[in-house]
């Protein structure tokens, strides 16, 4: 048994294609509109602003007849997209992480937002569970603040944690024995009792995996997981990835400041 920090990783996003792109403006009649150099721009700055002028032809003045007047900045295009809702056209950008030492609490939440998000995780009926790891949570550690009663019963909280997994590790490993697991060769045998065996592993044992999520799937997920009303690993995690999309793609996520400890989006629906 061990004790574990949840680590997130930002491993991949889209990749955009410039030359194409260049080839699509003109062929669109957009040959006036500059595409930025790749330097100057996030992935999201670039995509974000290409399907949102193509919603309107607003790519350059007289494109469209209708549009006499075009914002240049990406930077302003894109908050008043934000502004007006228009969450469509942040849906083509995309942002893998990899997430690890969560616990099945935190992922049974965080994969109910299926929609927008690919999911990777963990599977307990192929991985053995033998050594056991868990977050501790942050409510159950010691504060300078802690009333004497309060150190007390978080102590003794973490006691029948440990006590738990302790219990888990050796239930487990009976199981192991029971079986004569090491003397298995196929494969297809292990895995059948690895599916058996992990009904005894309690949800706060550590897992991880790999989730993809649009910016829009994304924004949604910390609106909702880095309020004060959300699980308390969740809202730790989740706000950890918000930081990371801050610094990636920083006009998207701009609108998101802390309030007394918790992230809170200027524009909500989107």
């Amino acid at each position: 048994m061990r004790h574990v920090e949840p680590h997130v990783f930002l491993i991949a996003k889209t990749a955009p294609d410039q030359p194409e792109m260049r080839n699509w403006l003109d062929f669109i009649g957009a040959k006036e509109f500059a595409l930025p150099p790749a330097e100057a721009a996030t992935i999201g700055n670039l995509l974000v602003t290409l399907a949102g002028k193509r919603c309107y032809m607003s790519y350059q003045p007289g494109l469209n007849p209708n549009v006499s007047k075009v914002r240049t900045d990406l930077a302003a295009f894109i908050d008043n997209i934000l502004k007006v809702g228009h969450g469509s056209v942040i849906e083509h950008v995309n942002y893998t992480f990899a997430i690890e030492n969560v616990s099945r609490v935190f992922t049974a939440e965080f994969n109910r937002h299926r929609a927008g998000l690919a999911v990777s995780e963990g599977s307990m009926r192929y991985i053995r569970f033998d050594d056991l790891a868990y977050w501790i949570p942050e409510s159950i550690r010691d504060s300078e603040d802690d009333s004497p009663e309060l150190r007390e019963a978080k102590q003794k909280t973490r006691i029948v944690f440990n006590k738990a997994f302790s219990q888990m590790e050796e239930n487990y490993q009976a199981l192991l024995d029971i079986w004569n697991y090491e003397s298995l060769q196929k494969f297809k045998e292990k895995k059948k009792l690895t599916s058996l065996f992990r009904r005894l592993i309690g949800m706060g044992v550590a897992t991880g995996g790999v989730w993809t999520g649009n910016l829009r799937a994304l924004r949604h997920i910390f609106t909702m997981r880095c309020a004060p009303a959300a699980e308390e690993e969740i809202c730790y995690v989740a706000s950890m990835m918000l930081e990371r999309m801050i610094e990636a793609e920083p006009d998207v996520f701009a609108d998101f400041h802390k309030e007394d400890g918790y992230w809170k989006p200027r524009y909500l629906k989107i």
